[in-house]
């Protein structure tokens, strides 16, 4: 039996979708951590992509490299043998919640993207784990390093925070249409609900049961006029997390 390796960002929306996939259908894998920058060689070795743009989640195995969260999805589903997150009959559905949800989660990374660089404790607490708490202030500039790095890598150095926030808000409002008090988007749990509830998680993070998040990280993540104009979605996404966000088969 192939050996799965996820690499990923443990706050990532994306990760979570592919982690959230991976767990429902029971697939045990060796979960890696990635860092910006730090990692990305192991990236291109694990992948065997040494040019081009490269970037997390990626389900590696045997031979097979998965560079995004459709995909590794779509092969959970394949793989796995419970409920299909994409079900055949609906997969043109469930494939234009993942577009319209991708849209508000890449604004949702500009916005908190620009949310941490604006609060030093953010950007410390953004710092990885392996260097000592003593000497974080040092490397502290690594964190300004790393903000630069992401706005080059997704082009949004020059973004109007305003502009993306409307984004945003105009995906929670059609995901609040389309729910209208159902407990699931497509009738049955789905990929959908998962990318949906996905994307809450730049608007309040889920409780740190799911997710484990500093708590300088949690308040930059956090969009307190979208949390509180949605809170019947956050409060949905909670019980959606309680109801089918299955234990961890990461080893």
């Amino acid at each position: 039996m192939n050996e799965h390796r996820l690499y990923g960002l443990t706050y990532s929306m994306w990760t979570e979708q592919a982690r959230w996939a991976l767990d429902h259908h029971i697939i045990r894998y060796k979960y890696i951590e990635h860092i910006p920058m730090i990692t990305t060689p192991l990236l291109r070795l694990a992948t065997r992509r040494f040019t081009g743009p490269i970037s997390v989640p990626i389900l590696v195995t045997g031979e097979r490299a998965f560079t995004d969260s459709w995909s590794i999805v779509a092969y959970a589903d394949r793989t796995g043998h419970r409920q299909k997150l994409i079900p055949f009959e609906k997969m043109e559905e469930v494939k234009a919640w993942h577009t319209l949800c991708d849209r508000a989660q890449q604004a949702n990374r500009v916005i908190a993207t620009d949310s941490t660089m604006h609060s030093e404790e953010a950007k410390l607490a953004s710092l990885p784990d392996f260097f000592p708490e003593f000497t974080k202030n040092m490397f502290s500039p690594l964190a300004d390093l790393a903000a630069a790095y992401l706005g080059m890598k997704y082009n949004f150095r020059h973004a109007i925070i305003a502009e993306e926030k409307k984004k945003v808000r105009e995906v929670l409002l059609k995901i609040r249409k389309a729910l209208d008090k159902k407990s699931f988007l497509l009738g049955d749990f789905s990929y959908a609900d998962i990318t949906a509830a996905a994307t809450l998680e730049f608007v309040s993070p889920v409780s740190d049961k799911f997710l484990k998040l500093k708590p300088a990280i949690r308040e930059a993540f956090t969009q307190k006029d979208l949390a509180t104009e949605f809170s019947d979605l956050i409060e949905w996404r909670d019980k959606l997390y309680a109801d089918k966000r299955g234990e961890s088969q990461a080893l």
